[in-house]
C-alpha cells in the first residue's frame, strides 16, 4: 500500500513538472472610452497611462501602455469614438506554481478601435447620463518567448492578429460640477487570425494556444471610472480600474484587469468660454 502511494506521488509530480509553463497571456485590457458629451460638437481627448492587473505573481511580471482616446458628439444625442491602445508586457514563470519552468515572456499588443454610439440625460435627474457605444478594434498580438534548452538560449514566437467587437453601456453621474463616475459593462467578442508561430503542436496543446483559431473568445469587462476637475488646471484628471472576467467554457490564459491613470482635455467647452468672452 505505501509503495502504491509513493508510485501515486511520483507520477502526480512528473506529470506537474512536465506541464509546467509560463503563462502564454493572449489578451491584455485597454483602457475603456466614457467619453463626457452632453451637446453637438462636444469634443473630448484622454490619454493614459496603463497597466494590467494580474491574479498571480510570477517572475519579472511588468505590464505598462498608453491609451489614446477621442470622442465627438456629431448630434445632441449621437457619438463617435477612436481609440488607440499600446501594451508592452513581460512575464516568467509563476515562483509559486512552475518553478521548473525557464521561459521569460515578452509582448507587443496594440489596437485602433472605432466606436458610433447613443448618449442621453436621464428625464428625472438631470445629473445622470446613460450611453450605449459599440464598435470594432483592429490590431496585433505577439509573443517572443526566451528560454534555456539544454544550457543552449532558444526562442520562439506566436504572432496573431485580432479582432474586437464590443458593446458598452454605461451610466455617468455627476453629483457636484467638479466630479462625476461612471459605470460601465461592456461584453467584447475576440477573434484571432493570421496565426504565425514556432510553438510545436504539443507546446501549443500545452500552452492553451491550439484552440485560438477554434471559436471566438468573450469577456465581460465591467469598470469604474473617476473624473475629477480642478478649476485652476486646464484638464481633468480621470481614474479607470475594470477587470476581465472570461465567458467562454475554454479557458485561455489572458490579464484579469486594467488600471488606467489620465488626463482628459475638453476642447469644446474650452472653445465656447472664449468665443463668450470675446463677445
Amino acid at each position: 500500500m505505501e509503495n502504491m502511494k509513493s508510485i501515486i506521488i511520483m507520477v502526480f509530480m512528473s506529470e506537474c513538472i512536465a506541464s509546467c509553463y509560463s503563462p502564454r497571456y493572449v489578451y491584455s485590457p485597454s483602457t475603456q472610452n466614457i467619453p463626457s458629451l452632453h451637446r453637438k460638437n462636444d469634443l473630448e481627448f484622454s490619454g493614459f497611462y496603463s497597466g494590467s492587473i494580474n491574479a498571480f505573481k510570477e517572475k519579472g511580471n511588468n505590464v505598462s501602455g498608453f491609451d489614446l482616446h477621442a470622442a465627438w458628439a456629431f448630434s445632441d444625442h449621437l457619438g463617435a469614438m477612436l481609440n488607440e491602445s499600446f501594451r508592452w508586457e513581460k512575464n516568467g514563470g509563476n515562483d509559486s506554481f512552475f518553478p521548473a519552468d525557464s521561459s521569460l515572456l515578452s509582448y507587443k499588443r496594440n489596437f485602433t478601435e472605432l466606436g458610433v454610439g447613443y448618449f442621453t440625460n436621464a428625464r428625472y435627474n438631470e445629473k445622470m447620463q446613460f450611453q450605449l457605444f459599440g464598435g470594432v478594434a483592429f490590431g496585433t498580438s505577439n509573443i517572443n518567448d526566451d528560454y534555456i534548452s539544454n544550457s543552449v538560449p532558444m526562442s520562439k514566437y506566436h504572432n496573431s492578429n485580432i479582432t474586437k467587437i464590443f458593446i458598452q453601456p454605461a451610466i455617468i453621474y455627476s453629483p457636484v460640477k467638479n466630479f462625476s463616475g461612471a459605470l460601465v459593462s461592456r461584453l467584447t467578442e475576440i477573434v484571432f487570425t493570421h496565426i504565425h508561430t514556432n510553438y510545436t503542436p504539443i507546446e501549443l496543446d500545452n500552452y492553451i494556444l491550439d484552440s485560438l483559431t477554434v471559436s471566438p473568445v468573450f469577456f465581460w469587462e465591467p469598470a469604474v471610472s473617476y473624473t475629477f476637475d480642478f478649476k485652476k488646471f486646464p484638464v481633468k484628471l480621470r481614474i479607470q480600474g475594470s477587470i476581465s472576467i472570461l465567458l467562454n467554457h475554454r479557458f485561455v490564459e489572458h490579464r484579469t484587469g486594467n488600471l488606467g491613470l489620465g488626463i482628459v482635455a475638453d476642447i469644446s467647452k474650452k472653445r465656447i468660454k472664449i468665443t463668450s468672452s470675446k463677445s
